[in-house]
Parts: structure tokens; C-alpha cells; sequence
């Protein structure tokens, strides 16, 4: 009986070999061979077959291209040069500054601090320390959990190389990891490796692997592949070793930090288990139950392994504020998102350079579906080539890739009632309920590549003598297959192009000339290209496929059926290397968290205490990189601790995972950021002057304010002032805004004397001729009724025309402060108000109060009624005596924070930090308990008397994961060595004696 495949060089097609000569594993479908002894149809020593150098070729192209100069230092493969076009950077000579990608965001503000953060902690306490972190939003846990993926083996070239260098070695090792796990995987399956090495190609250059660049969950779903290698291996060797391993890729998914992606493989990889398990076990199921055992013994060591974070992770998950998080059935990725599987940018770009940005109203990171033009190809051949496909495979494979991507196709684009039933399952809610499905794009990428590598395979295997009934049967499922394909691409073209007039119909009304439908087509056009091309290819292969056994088989059909072969992994890498290169940010390493003189200055100023940022005053979670303590940040946030925040005015919790402040006196001056030891409040130097403005009193006339020129006028109100504001006329030259980015407008203030007492400067790039243009400046502690007299100065390539008082003295606005509790000290890239309310990040509470109700307490909080020297409980704890103590602060560490209290009388420490979770008291090293406080914060009670007391950080449930993760790693080596030690016992017992 002749094999499915044929060789290139026009052997006897009973050779048995692909089309560059390999051959599929002797273990496949279950035969029991090892994955290293695959047999290619090589002698030992022999070069790779052509087709194998092209497939790995492109995968090099795709990587190498795609991460590009990142990698050797010229530049880094991060965003931040968006993260400079704001302030503080902006304002300290980053104006102007330009990016490539728009949608990275949470990478500079959550990411990239924490890892600083944490090698520091690493160099400093050792292997032990940064398990929490002080910086943000009251404290939140740093490596102690799977978040920052900190834990997993993707994440080791953060650990060998600067942070600004690691992300491209990063993206680099997840290629590897994706590419070689999909190869390990299918060459399993007995596929060859150019079909595998493809399959990986396409998996690794795959929308969700691309677009969430730098972000935990590309570093989970690069070990997708791994997961199910393992499983199919133990599934044909029924070793325990094989059980074994299938540890690793559970854990390493567990602690990469991104639970729905871990979520979605694990689930998918146990309905493989299942119907791999069953199809080998037809008619007698009784005797399945023991791959079945293994699998879940192996994922329960994985789990295991984990332990020591995942433990934590739980512990943490009740008491995180998550509401904000929930799903239903409505919420999914929209179907038109399929069509840039093929054509990526068919509605916008990445890229502000390159208008319009995406334009659709989704997130691009959540809505882009790319695998390729040659990919969706590949895969339709999969479909189509039904009987060819489930005889090359293992029983049940086939039919679970086809049937999973559908099912998780319609999840996720189309969602209803089958969403809505996962969402409510029992043991699944937690998965679907409270997670974005486009995040199962991970799995889907997945199952497609692997059908794209199917789809291959088949086009380099011959299939011969079919019988005249199968050939027509076959035939009408493929054109069936084929016509449902162009009917339904032919229907998201129209729906699609609908899409693209509406919005370009939107944006004319908004007098933007941008060619939304011109893009949509050339995007399509090129893809449709593409498309063609490797249809062309398909057609070549099959053509030559069925002249095998003709005389015409000649050397030019051989080399036809080559290079259609070779093409079609080239034509995946090029689309995906240009795909990615106009994705992928290269930024200059200067842009990477550059230190301000507003750091300089917190740094040298705040001490233990906190500062506040207007959304707009600073990057909210950069400060980590800093080591500076805000109220501000981006990450999971206690519960209670949010409820706490919420009440401050402004809305600072946008998003369960944000909190950031508005731009005002309210806000600045709230007392729940004084209960939070708020020293200072940051603002934009844009941001209006927080106070109260005077309007400019000009007489109607004009002054040209010209570049270089200084004009001088009186402040109308005598000091103490915090804002100088000149009232903008006419039109502004182009030059003053985008055009210029760093054109500046100075202010400088002199008393009677001509002493400097404060000057300022404002970048002119937001100006806006409808209002005032204010420059804050730091006269705020001048003496009551001090004469001022501001000099304006305009440094910039074109003049400004403003009001003026007798037409050469400018008319001035003002902002004072009066007695709102806040004073501006430093004006400089930020403007820095001191509040002078703020009580002590560590104190002492003499007197105490209970509120049971939690509105009530929060209300209270808020009013401002509670004293410094004050604590409220939620529930009956032993009053305070009333008598003062002296508190000093011994160590205010990451996970440590120690004190020295002396004390008149009982009286209660209070840490106005969200440490509720996870911390533990001793006074005078006795444990005590940590009592929640004042809503989101911890007091410990401390008895008249001098005492040491000490907060410490230790994981929840660590007591018990650190040792299960320990035992667990254990057992699994005693496993592997034992059954490597009784395997090598009973051939040894076995062996026959040798003759004498």
C-alpha cells in the first residue's frame, strides 16, 4: 500500500517520505517512540532538507525583522516615548517626542515599574525580598503573586539584562518557546517539520501573541503549545515520567500572570485529554480512567509547583476590589474583527503617524484576530481535506481542532446564550463571568495554527488511489467547504465596508478628510493579493500532487511543487514581519522613566509620606520605577481601601484597577487624602492653578507679544499668589502649538525691591484661545499685601497677540490661594502644592470610635471631623485611653515596617496603608492582631509603655504553599528518578544471559 506522502526529488512514492524528505515521528499516533528519535528518512549526519531550511528561514525572518534594532541595544522594545509626551517628562524637554503605537499604555505604568522595582528589591534583601509593594494605591502585593509574572521562566531575561533591554530577549524567548512548542507538538502528532515549523510560525505572529506586546499574557500563551506537546506525549508513552512533565507547562502558565489565559488553555488541553482518551479507548472506556488519572495527576503537580504564589493569589482575590470587572453574554469581540485575520489594518492603525488610528470604537489589543492570509488559507485546506485529515492524525485529533475553533469561535464572536451558559456554570464563572472573552484569542490562535499546519501537511503528502466514490464525496465537501468560505468572507467584506462609511461619514461631519474606506480597501486589496497567492500555491501542490505516478512528472513540476511549497511559509512571514514592524515600538532608551526635577524633588521632600497626582500631573504607577509612595496607581486594589478612596471627590476610581485624581481643589484638599499621609498634590503645569481666579481687566486693546521680548506689568492683587494667567487674542500661529512643541511662554515675578520671588514657565503646545493661559507660580507664601510685578517673556519662533491695558502693559489674571490647606511650593516641569493638613503615614491614635455601618464610616472619614489624633473601627475594640505617645519610625521597607512607640497610655499605632490582607503585628515581638481601621487601613493596639512594634509582610497562606510547592518539586523528581531507576532494574533482570 503506497504512504500519503511523496518525496521531492521524484522518488517511488512508496518511499514514504514528505516533500523535503522527512518523516513523521515512529511514535506517532501512538506507536510509543521518543520525540529526539524521530525518523527523517536521513542518515545520521545528513543536512536538513530544503524545505526545512526555508520554514525555519521564515520563522527567523519574522522574528529578526519583526523585533528588529531592539535587540541589539539601538532602542528599546517599549512605549516609552508616549509615556514622555506627558507630563512631567514632556515639560522637562520631551515635547514633541513621537511614538509608533498608542495602545501599550499599561505596560509603562504597571509593567516595567514593577519589574524595576522588584530587581531592586532582589539586590537588596536577597532572593526573600519585594514580595509587596508601597509605592501605589495604598500597597499592593508584587511578587507574592502571579501578577507581574515575575515567577515565570519567560520572564528571565528581566532578570539578566537592563529592564529597558529585556522586553526584546523577552519577545524573543516567546517566539522560541511558541514556535518550538508548536514543532515538539505536531511532530508528535507524526507531521513533518516544515508543517510544524509553520504551525509554530503562524501561532508566534498571531493577533493576541502580537498585539499584547510586553504585557503578562503573551508569556502565558507561549507555553500553550508546551502544554499540549506534553499531554499527547504522555498520552502515547503512559510513562509516569510523561506525567510528570506535564507539570512544568501548568505551572509555568499559573504563574505568568495572567489567570483567564492559563484558564482557557488548561480548559481547552482537558476536552483534548478527553477526546483523545476516548478515541483511543473505543469499546473498552473501562480502562481510560487511568490516562485520565495521569493527565490530572500531572496538572495537580503543576498546580502544586504554583503553589507558592497561586495560595497567595487566592487569598488576595476575595479582598480585591473587582466589581467593575463583570461580563455578560453581550460582551464579545465583534465579528467584522475577522477580517483582520487576513488584512490587520483594515480598520486603522497603531500608529498616530499613519491616520486613521482604529477607528472601530474597540480597544485594537482586544479586537485584532490576525493569523495571516496563507494561514486562513491553510486552514480552509484543513476543513476541506475531511477524510485525508482524521487518516494522518491520531484518532480524535483532527475532529477536536475543527470542532474546538469552532466552538471557540463562536464564544467569542458571536457570543449569546452559549456565552451566557458559560458564564454561569457552575466552576466556570469565575472564567468567563468576570474576563473579557476576546482573551480566549490566545486558544484560538492556538487550534488555528495547529489546522494551519494540518493543512500543509496534507498539500506535502500524496494521497493515492482513491476510489472514484470517496474522490466525489471528497469534492463536494471541499467546494462546499470553499463556497461557504468566499459567501461568508464576501459578507464581512459588505458589513465591513459599511462599517468604514459610516465612520468616514462621522468624521467628514467632524470636518476630517481622513479616507477611512480608501484605507479599508487597499487593506483588503493587499490582503486579497496575498490570499490569491497562496491559493496559487495550494493549486500548484495539488496539481503536482496528482501527476505523481504520471510519465509528465518531470523535473519542472518538481520544482513548481517546491517552490509553491517553500512560498507559502514565506508569504506568512513576510505579511506577519511586516505586520509586526508596524506594530512593535522602538523607543529611545533616553525616554525610559527619565528622572524630572519633580521626582528630584519628591524624592528629596516626601519622606514616608504619600503624594496625589491629577490624572493629568503625573504617570500614574511610573512612580514605582522612583521608589516615590502615591495614593495613585495601577494595579488590583483592596477592597475596602478603594471604598475609602472612592470618597474623594472626582471619581479617582475610573476602573477597578485605577485610581487617579482630578485637577481640583476638592480633590486636593479632600480629608481622606490627609488620612492617607497625602503630603503634596501634583498637578500638570495645564492643569488649571488650583484657587481662586481673577479675570484680566483689560480696556479692549491689544499687545503683540514678541519672541525674546519681555513686557512688564503690575500683579493686580497684592500677594500672596499662586497663578499669572495673560488673556489670548486673535488666532494662534500654527508654530505655538503641534508645529513647535517646545516654544514656552516664561513668567517671572520681583517685589518692590526687584527681588526674583518666583518665576514659572508653560509650554504652549495645549494653548487655547478660548481661555486664559495661566502659569502657576510659587508666590503662595509671599507676605500678605506684598507689591508684584510679573515680566513676561515669549520663547518661541512667532509672536502672540494678547490683551492689554493701555496697549503696551498686558493684562493679567490671577489665582490665589486663601485658606483652602494647600500651598504651591515648586513649580518647575509639575506644579507641587504642599498640603498643610496632612496628617502622619504612621501615627498615633489617643482616642477611638466605632461606626458599624460602612456608608456611615466613609462619610465620616470624608468629613474632615476625625482627628489626627483619632482612629474608627467597623467594630468593638477596647477604647483608647486619650493620652499621647511619641512614635518614631525605625524601618519603612517593602515588607517590613518597624517603630518605636512610647506611649502614656493604651492608645492605638495606626499605618495608613491597605495592608488588611496579608500583614501581620508584634509588639515587642509577641503577635497581636491586625485590626482594620479607619475603612481601608490597619491599627495595632499598643498598651501604655515604650514597645517595638512591627508590621511584616507574609503571603497568604504561605504558611502552607511554600512547603506544598517545595514537597511537590520533590516528588516529582523521586518520581522520575524512581521509575528511571526501576526501568533500568527490570532490563537488567530481563537481559539474557550471554554465552560462555
Amino acid at each position: 500500500m503506497t504512504s500519503d506522502s511523496d518525496a521531492l526529488t521524484g522518488q517511488d512514492p512508496a518511499a514514504s517520505q514528505v516533500l523535503d524528505g522527512e518523516q513523521p515521528l515512529p511514535g506517532a499516533a501512538g506507536s510509543g517512540g521518543d520525540d529526539a528519535g524521530a525518523a527523517t528518512g536521513r542518515r545520521p549526519g545528513r543536512r536538513p532538507r530544503a524545505l526545512t531550511v526555508v520554514s525555519v528561514l521564515a520563522v527567523a525572518l519574522f522574528a529578526l525583522w519583526g523585533i528588529g534594532t531592539p535587540l541589539v541595544g539601538n532602542g528599546s522594545l517599549t512605549t516609552t516615548d508616549k509615556m514622555v509626551q506627558f507630563s512631567p517628562y514632556a515639560e522637562a524637554g520631551f515635547a514633541g517626542t513621537g511614538t509608533s503605537n498608542m495602545y501599550l499604555d499599561d505596560t509603562f505604568t504597571s509593567e516595567f515599574p514593577s519589574y524595576i522595582l522588584y530587581k531592586q528589591a532582589l539586590a537588596d534583601g536577597g532572593p526573600t525580598a519585594g514580595q509587596w509593594d508601597p509605592y501605589m494605591s495604598g500597597g499592593v502585593p508584587l511578587a507574592a503573586t502571579p501578577n507581574y509574572a515575575m515567577a515565570s521562566p519567560l520572564s528571565i531575561p528581566y532578570y539578566v539584562l537592563p529592564t529597558w533591554l529585556a522586553p526584546a530577549y523577552e519577545r524573543l524567548l516567546e517566539i522560541i518557546v511558541a514556535v518550538g512548542g508548536c514543532l515538539l507538538f505536531l511532530r508528535r502528532l507524526g507531521l513533518s517539520r516544515p508543517a510544524a515549523l509553520t504551525a509554530g510560525l503562524v501561532y508566534s505572529t498571531s493577533a493576541f501573541m502580537v498585539v499584547w506586546l510586553n504585557f503578562p499574557q503573551t508569556r502565558v500563551a507561549a507555553l500553550i503549545p508546551a502544554l499540549f506537546w506534553t499531554l499527547e506525549r504522555y498520552l502515547q508513552q503512559r510513562r509516569l515520567r510523561d506525567a510528570a512533565l506535564i507539570s512544568l507547562p501548568v505551572a509555568s502558565l499559573l504563574l505568568s500572570g495572567f489567570p483567564s489565559v492559563a484558564g482557557y488553555a488548561l480548559l481547552t488541553a482537558a476536552a483534548y485529554t478527553v477526546v483523545r482518551v476516548a478515541a483511543d479507548h473505543r469499546g473498552r472506556l473501562r480502562r481510560a480512567w487511568r490516562p485520565v488519572a495521569g493527565t490530572a495527576a500531572g496538572a495537580a503537580a503543576g498546580i502544586g509547583l504554583a503553589a507558592f504564589q497561586l495560595l497567595p493569589f487566592a487569598g488576595f482575590l476575595s479582598s480585591w476590589y473587582t466589581q467593575t470587572r463583570a461580563q455578560d453574554a453581550r460582551q464579545h469581540v465583534d465579528v467584522t474583527a475577522l477580517l483582520t485575520a487576513v488584512a490587520p489594518w483594515a480598520f486603522g492603525t497603531a500608529d498616530p503617524a499613519r491616520l486613521p488610528l482604529f477607528y472601530l470604537g474597540f480597544n485594537y489589543v482586544e479586537f485584532a484576530s490576525y493569523i495571516s492570509a496563507g494561514a486562513a488559507v491553510l486552514v480552509l485546506v484543513a476543513f476541506a481535506l475531511v477524510r485525508p485529515g482524521r487518516a494522518m492524525l491520531p484518532a480524535g485529533v483532527w475532529a477536536f481542532f475543527t470542532v474546538a475553533v469552532l466552538a471557540w469561535g463562536e464564544l467569542l464572536y458571536v457570543g449569546g446564550w452559549p456565552l451566557a451558559v458559560m458564564q454561569h456554570a457552575p466552576g466556570l464563572r469565575s472564567l468567563f463571568a468576570i474576563n473579557y472573552i476576546g482573551r480566549s484569542r490566545s486558544v484560538v490562535g492556538f487550534l488555528l495554527a495547529v489546522l494551519t499546519g494540518i493543512g500543509f501537511e496534507l498539500l506535502l503528502r500524496h494521497r493515492a488511489r482513491r476510489t472514484a466514490a470517496r474522490s466525489r464525496s471528497a469534492t463536494r465537501w471541499a467546494v462546499g467547504v470553499g463556497v461557504t468560505a468566499a459567501a461568508f468572507g464576501g459578507l464581512l467584506l459588505w458589513w465591513g465596508e459599511r462599517r468604514a462609511v459610516g465612520q468616514q461619514a462621522l468624521l467628514r461631519s467632524q470636518h476630517d478628510e481622513t479616507a477611512v474606506v480608501g484605507l479599508f480597501w487597499r487593506e483588503m486589496g493587499s490582503a486579497g493579493l496575498l490570499v490569491l497567492a497562496a491559493i496559487a500555491c495550494v493549486v500548484v501542490l495539488w496539481l503536482a500532487a496528482q501527476r505523481m505516478h504520471r510519465p509528465d512528472y518531470d523535473r519542472v513540476w518538481r520544482k513548481a511543487r517546491f517552490a509553491a511549497a517553500a512560498a507559502l511559509p514565506l508569504i506568512i512571514a513576510g505579511q506577519s514581519a511586516s505586520f509586526v514592524s508596524l506594530y512593535y515600538p522602538n523607543s529611545p532608551v533616553s525616554t525610559f522613566y527619565p528622572v524630572t526635577d519633580t521626582h528630584s524633588f519628591l524624592a528629596a521632600n516626601l519622606g514616608g509620606q504619600r503624594y496625589a497626582s491629577s490624572n493629568t500631573g503625573m504617570i500614574f504607577g511610573a512612580n514605582v520605577a522612583y521608589g516615590l509612595r502615591s495614593v495613585n496607581g495601577h494595579a488590583f486594589i483592596n477592597d475596602n481601601f478603594t471604598r475609602l478612596v472612592k470618597a474623594v471627590p472626582g471619581d479617582p476610581v475610573p476602573y477597578g484597577t485605577y485610581i487617579d485624581f482630578a485637577a481640583s481643589t476638592a480633590t486636593a484638599a479632600s480629608p481622606i487624602l490627609d488620612l492617607l499621609g497625602t503630603k503634596y498634590f501634583v498637578t500638570e503645569v495645564n492643569d488649571p492653578v488650583l484657587g481662586t481666579e481673577t479675570d484680566s481687566q483689560g480696556d479692549g486693546s491689544q499687545l503683540t507679544l514678541r519672541p525674546g521680548q519681555s513686557v512688564t506689568a503690575p500683579v493686580p492683587v497684592n500677594g500672596p499668589v499662586r497663578g499669572i494667567g495673560i488673556a489670548l487674542q486673535g488666532a494662534i500661529p500654527a508654530s505655538l502649538g503641534a508645529a513647535d512643541p517646545n516654544s514656552w511662554v516664561e513668567v517671572a515675578l520681583s517685589d518692590a525691591s526687584g527681588a526674583r520671588v518666583a518665576d514659572s514657565r508653560r509650554l504652549t503646545d495645549t494653548i487655547d484661545p478660548t481661555k486664559v493661559f495661566t502659569l502657576p507660580v510659587t508666590a503662595d507664601a509671599v507676605t500678605a499685601g506684598t507689591q508684584l510685578t510679573a515680566t513676561v517673556t515669549l520663547h518661541a519662533q512667532a509672536p502672540l497677540t494678547i490683551a492689554a491695558v493701555r496697549d503696551s502693559v498686558p493684562a493679567l489674571s490671577t489665582v490665589i490661594g486663601g485658606d483652602d490647606g494647600l500651598r504651591l511650593v515648586h513649580v518647575g516641569t509639575n506644579a507641587i502644592y504642599r498640603r498643610l493638613n496632612a496628617q502622619p503615614r504612621i501615627r498615633w491614635a489617643a482616642n477611638s470610635q466605632v461606626v458599624n455601618s460602612r456608608y456611615q464610616r466613609v462619610q465620616l472619614l470624608a468629613s474632615g471631623q476625625v482627628g489626627a489624633d483619632s482612629v474608627v473601627f467597623s467594630h468593638q475594640v477596647p477604647a483608647a485611653s486619650g493620652l499621647p505617645a511619641a512614635v518614631s519610625v525605625d524601618d519603612d521597607g517593602l515588607d517590613t515596617i518597624a517603630t518605636t512607640v512610647n506611649a502614656q497610655g493604651a492608645g492605638y499605632l495606626v499605618v495608613a496603608d491597605a495592608d488588611q490582607v496579608g500583614w501581620t503585628a508584634t509588639v515587642d515581638g509577641k503577635h497581636t492582631p491586625l485590626l482594620a481601621a479607619d475603612e481601608g487601613l490597619v491599627a495595632v493596639a499598643v498598651p501604655a509603655g515604650k514597645h517595638t512594634v512591627t508590621l511584616r509582610f507574609w503571603a497568604p497562606h504561605g504558611t502552607i504553599a511554600y512547603p506544598l510547592t517545595i514537597v511537590t518539586a520533590v516528588g516529582l523528581v523521586a518520581v522520575v528518578l524512581g521509575e528511571i531507576w526501576w526501568t533500568r532494574r527490570r532490563r537488567r533482570a530481563t537481559k539474557p544471559p550471554t554465552a560462555a
